[in-house]
């Protein structure tokens, strides 16, 4: 490069030449100024939009403002769903949650069939319990509910002492005296009943044709709209069905959750659970009107197809005793294992976990569970 010396016949353009150097580097300098002033102003509104999405789909006021589907008949041939669990894992709520997402109707073991076609999920106890779903030769897929049994046993008993003593259910929650004397007559029973039924749905069905999803997730506000988004996908897999939009499963979730079911029949009166079961029970020829589909999937012209019941929803607030997050039965009873009866369920744990350790989702829930167990372990040591 040519140094410009003083005094040389061009030395007098050195000043513009440098002035004109500097104002470009002052031009280039402000372009980047304004150039990252720019780019943060963008992540800030992608931020800011992102956000508000997000709000949008996990606050309250978005959630009041979705709908829900109206139950309906299928318009084809649908194989319905196992909806297996333990008794007392809270199983009634995520029914209600299967009716939402797909605006069919979610069957009982004890009061529908597996062959009328006509039902997206039936929700059943088997092997837990004897009573397994009839006409079940097609159904092939299977949505496994487990809530932890340290739990699931107690509140299963609070149901049996409510229909021993001809109390309605979800009232009243049993003496702690009634529990003692139940668990420990029973307890070894059902916790190996909870895990022959673990067992029976883990094994009988390969992973892609079985969901897992713990109760304890699906009422956690947080966790709750993932484990319906995993329900969802998995129902939607299923032929002639169809889901709502990923978009308002958080709203969905919020609806079941936070909203109070009530029955009515087609002239919008409230029915009581024992009114309920009188109109599905019916007689042997309304039973039979429920077939819309034969084996063959051809459709059956019945003048009887019409649901007699159908639900909505009313609000009930969290601060509300019959909010179903809550427990609806009266009393704060709180009920306890025996030291040999923690390591009793915390053994049966350990044995389900090692024997479905490829199984992800399974092997974190019941880890989560064996983690309580040894919480309530310490508390006994520390007394």
């Amino acid at each position: 490069m040519t140094t410009l010396k003083p005094g040389s016949p061009t030395s007098f353009l050195t000043p513009f030449f440098s002035s004109k150097i500097l104002r470009r580097k002052i031009n280039i300098l402000g372009c980047l100024v304004v150039l990252v002033v720019i780019s943060i102003g963008s992540i800030a509104v992608v931020h800011n939009s992102t956000s508000e999405i997000l709000h949008r789909l996990l606050s309250s006021s978005s959630y009041e403002q979705c709908e829900v589907f109206e139950i309906s008949l299928p318009s084809k041939p649908i194989i319905p769903v196992y909806a297996a669990s333990y008794p007392g894992s809270g199983s009634q709520m995520t029914h209600y949650l299967f009716e939402a997402i797909t605006g069919l109707e979610a069957g009982d073991e004890h009061l529908h069939r597996g062959d009328t076609y006509d039902m997206i999920t039936i929700k059943t106890h088997y092997p837990a319990r004897p009573h397994s779903v009839e006409g079940n030769r097609l159904m092939n897929r299977v949505i496994l509910l487990i809530r932890n049994p340290l739990h699931s046993i107690p509140s299963y008993h609070n149901y049996l002492y409510e229909e021993e003593n001809d109390i309605p259910n979800h009232t009243v929650k049993a003496p702690v005296e009634a529990w003692i004397k139940w668990r420990d007559e029973h307890v070894e029973e059902e916790i190996k009943k909870w895990k022959d039924h673990s067992s029976y749905w883990m094994s009988e069905y390969h992973t892609q044709d079985r969901l897992v999803v713990s109760y304890e997730r699906f009422v956690d506000k947080k966790m709750g709209p993932i484990e319906s988004t995993r329900i969802s996908n998995f129902l939607g897999r299923q032929d002639n069905v169809n889901v709502v939009a990923p978009s308002t499963i958080p709203c969905v979730w919020d609806k079941v959750v936070n909203y109070k079911r009530v029955n009515i029949d087609e002239h919008g009166k409230e029915l009581n659970q024992e009114e309920v079961r009188k109109l599905y029970s019916g007689s042997s020829n309304d039973q039979q009107a429920r077939h819309l589909y034969d084996v063959n999937g051809e459709k059956v012209e019945k003048t009887n197809t019409k649901p007699i019941v159908k639900r909505r929803v009313k609000y009930v607030s969290h601060e509300d005793p019959t909010h179903p997050g809550n427990s609806k039965r009266a009393g704060n009873q709180k009920y306890d294992f025996t030291k040999s009866q923690l390591l009793e369920i915390r053994s049966m744990l350990n044995q389900l976990r090692g024997k479905y350790l490829g199984e992800y989702t399974f092997v974190v829930i019941v880890s989560g569970y064996i983690e309580e167990v040894n919480e309530e372990l310490g508390k006994l040591e520390g007394k």
